[in-house]
């Protein structure tokens, strides 16, 4: 029986449908019918311009393009000192036998200036089940990190240097379709030049073949060059900031970043290398001001944490394409990162009133900080059939983080003339991570199609932290955390059209084995399975409107640091400790939407969240604040969101949208009641404009009312970003302005009033700056996604004839 299954999964792999492949040939000649060679042949679609495979030319002129499946095709030919030829649109059936084509090149000095339609992407483009951002070309994220760029995606916020979606903290970081759960992402996309990205996809519905780790998706892609021949990009971002920071006790004023950058790309015959390198060089800070109120004192704080760091980033990679069908590629990524920051701390004193002084202290917290990071990958695909989606893919990871954190705190008392108070927290921290993963694709038939997957990763981190007093070990305060996961899952995603429904249902089961031991005592062994049930469906109401509805299972395991349980200063009245005894949470989510055209413009999403891992909870501990992750309350929210298009003749374009949104929470925690809830209101919208001169401007902004997350209530926030771009030298060169956080609204301001504890707390960062930035490119620049409208004489400059 067992023998028998085995032979029908096999001939379920192989079986694929026999499709005719014919080739593209034909030769490249000048105006006096000489044979030109080494022009480069792309072949992509009719439709987009999207590079389908390409050729050079032989030294006789003849090229050859194998193996094309039927399709809508044109043919773009190239060569340095010869004007781009475009042939017209042509249809490979099934049954043709051979395409030829003969295209002749004039020399670039004779050719008139043509009018050209480029199809560019939007900014932004809303899709039925994800949201994407393309940045590639944007003033306003030119220069920037990450991190900065993720702001300007509509409900993305960040709070505290954490990213959240709207307020909610159920949210994950992928880059390039692979998740980093191991690693402190926030400090990565801090890290991450903008540069670098492509686009961002947000997507609010994972279904069954992504991991169930989490809700909503953020993928970060990556750039990667298609284009035939040699090309390239080199950019140099300046920037800076000023402000006026003596309430925070310092004379500093100005900031700054310097980030040059440089990505190459070289793709011909069977090979495709790429790879990229940048270098950034910043200054910044952070003021923190608090006040606690402990019995009949109160204790009111300024922390200045000027900061610098050097950033190397690096990226390297290769696709083989062995066959029409198969393409192996290996990939190669990483950063290193060194950091310094002198944090001052003023704490003064008072009674209840605040009319009398009781006493003053400073805390300084000078730390080290290096972290480095690298990837491999190793990668195949193979298409059975490439129009049907028959597909089968495998990757292999392997990656490693290492961090290390000096901090060096001393503590003086201002009005006593005793000796400080000094000590020394050691952070060292490597983190190994691999994983393997296989997906495939099988359409049934033209409206059914099955999608199977399977994927192990294990991770090993180390956490090893001392703590001195006066030079000497202090082991109460160290600790040793050695933490083990290995996750094992497997799916099957069915989806079906019939009629004007489309049907999506997948399922995926998770096994969790997760073991932690600190000083030789194992404090965490678990392992347990988990199924994760997804569902969604479309009715096409006519041609443009439509409806649809979604739900899914997700869970949110505890974090590697929030199961750690020992205790980490943040300065000497604040500090954060883990908890191993957490649970993972879990999130069940629906939404309903209408859809115009493919695009949401009005969606109603619940989700209900049981275990909720508060990764506040706050407690008093004698004069101490500190805070530590816990399974506390059930969590609800709401989320009502209507979005529009803006649109004026072809000046004006862009989206605007609102979001009101409602969080509940139902907790039991220090033996009170906390059950609270509220509506807050979200806005959003980004307007670009078309200007003569090949100048573009943007304008984009977000503002929220107050919000309820966790124990905290935050005060309204927004922010408001301008940009201006204007590209010249035959499109090669850009020159972009940004401003961001212009009205300087994109700040937090806290409140926490439960039990005993009662914090005021705020915090202002280099959030406003500006950003200048030069880029070029060079080499065979093309074949990019394009559609040309050529001169009068193409008819007879490239002649195709399909058999």
């Amino acid at each position: 029986m067992l023998k028998n299954k085995l032979l029908l999964l096999c001939l379920a792999l192989s079986v694929h449908p026999l499709v005719a492949q014919v080739t593209v040939s034909g030769k490249i000649l000048d105006d006096n019918n000489h044979a030109l060679a080494f022009a480069g042949i792309a072949l992509v679609s009719a439709q987009d311009s999207q590079l389908v495979k390409g050729a050079l030319s032989d030294t006789s002129g003849y090229f050859a393009i194998p193996a094309v499946l039927p399709g809508n095709y044109r043919l773009v030919a190239t060569l340095l000192g010869y004007a781009t030829q475009y042939t017209d649109p042509f249809v490979v059936q099934a049954d043709s036998k051979n395409v030829t084509a003969d295209i002749r090149l004039q020399l670039a000095s004779t050719v008139l200036s043509e009018a050209t339609v480029v199809a560019q992407r939007p900014l932004f483009e809303q899709k039925a089940d994800r949201l994407i951002m393309n940045v590639a070309n944007s003033p306003v994220a030119s220069g920037g990190s990450a991190l900065e760029i993720l702001q300007k995606i509509p409900g993305v916020l960040v709070v505290q240097d954490r990213v959240t979606l709207a307020g909610s903290q159920s949210l994950q970081i992928w880059i390039d379709g692979k998740p980093s759960q191991y690693a402190d992402m926030n400090a990565v996309l801090r890290d991450m030049p903008g540069d670098q990205i492509d686009r961002v996809e947000l997507i609010t519905q994972p279904g069954a073949r992504y991991d169930a780790a989490g809700g909503t998706i953020l993928n970060i892609i990556l750039k990667r060059n298609a284009e035939l021949g040699f090309t390239g990009t080199a950019a140099l971002t300046l920037g800076g900031s000023t402000y006026d920071l003596r309430y925070a006790g310092t004379d500093d004023r100005n900031f700054y970043r310097l980030n040059p950058s440089l990505g190459l790309n070289y793709r011909s015959g069977q090979w495709n290398l790429f790879g990229s390198y940048s270098y950034q060089q910043r200054s910044s800070f952070s003021v923190i001001q608090v006040e606690r109120f402990i019995a009949d004192e109160t204790y009111k704080q300024v922390s200045y944490n000027p900061s610098s760091w050097s950033i190397h980033n690096y990226r390297l990679g290769a696709d083989f394409f062995a066959s029409p069908k198969t393409t192996v590629g290996v990939l190669l990524r990483g950063f290193t990162r060194t950091g310094n920051s002198n944090s001052k701390n003023v704490t003064d004193v008072f009674n209840q009133d605040q009319t009398q002084g009781l006493g003053s202290f400073i805390t300084q917290n000078n730390t080290q900080s290096d972290r480095t990071n690298l990837l491999g990958n190793l990668n195949l695909k193979h298409e059975f059939d490439a129009e049907a989606g028959h597909t089968l893919n495998l990757d292999l990871d392997y990656s490693q983080y290492d961090i290390q954190n000096n901090s060096a705190l001393a503590i003086y008392q201002l009005i006593s003339s005793g000796p400080a108070s000094l000590s020394n927290q050691n952070l060292n921290q490597p983190i190994r991570l691999f994983v393997g993963q296989t997906d495939y694709a099988l359409p049934l038939d033209s409206t059914f199609k099955l999608e199977a997957g399977a994927k192990a990763s294990f991770a090993k981190i180390d956490n090893d932290l001392q703590f001195l007093r006066g030079g000497v070990l202090d082991t109460a305060q160290s600790n040793g955390f050695l933490y083990h996961e290995n996750i094992n899952a497997a799916y099957l995603n069915l989806s079906k059209k019939l009629k004007k429904f489309d049907f999506n249902a997948g399922l995926r089961a998770e096994q969790t084995v997760v073991s932690g031991e600190t000083m030789g005592e194992k404090v965490l062994d678990r392992n347990y399975l988990q199924w994760f049930p997804s569902a969604s469906a479309v009715y096409n109401i006519n041609s443009h409107f439509a409806v649809q509805g979604a739900y899914s299972r997700r869970v949110n395991r505890p974090g590697f640091q929030q199961q750690n349980p020992f205790a980490f200063f943040i300065d000497s009245l604040t500090y954060t400790q883990g908890n191993p005894l957490l649970r993972p949470e879990i999130t069940d989510n629906t939404q309903l939407a209408v859809t115009y055209d493919g695009q949401p413009f009005f969606k109603v999403s619940y989700g209900k969240t049981s275990d909720v891992i508060i990764e506040n909870a706050p407690r008093l501990e004698g004069t101490r604040t500190f805070t530590t992750a816990a399974n506390l309350a059930e969590y609800q929210r709401w989320t009502l969101e209507l979005n529009f298009p803006v649109k004026f003749k072809k000046l004006i374009d862009g989206y605007g949208g609102n979001q009101f949104i409602y969080n509940a929470y139902d907790a039991e925690y220090l033996d009170t009641r906390y059950n609270r809830s509220r509506w807050n209101w979200l806005a959003y919208a980004q307007i670009n404009v078309n200007l003569p001169g090949d100048f573009k401007l943007e304008l984009g902004g977000w503002y929220m009312t107050k919000f309820l997350e966790e124990f905290f209530d935050i005060s309204t926030m927004g922010g408001l970003n301008f940009g201006v771009s204007k590209t010249f030298w035959d499109k090669r060169g850009r020159l972009s302005l940004s401003l961001n956080d212009i009205l300087y609204t994109q700040n937090s301001d806290i409140h926490i009033d439960y039990s005993d504890v009662l914090v005021n707390f705020s915090q202002r960062n280099d959030s406003r700056n500006a950003r200048l930035t030069f880029s070029y490119r060079f080499g065979n620049t093309e074949l990019k996604n394009a559609r040309r409208r050529g001169t009068g004489s193409d008819d007879q400059s490239a002649r195709v004839k399909v058999e």
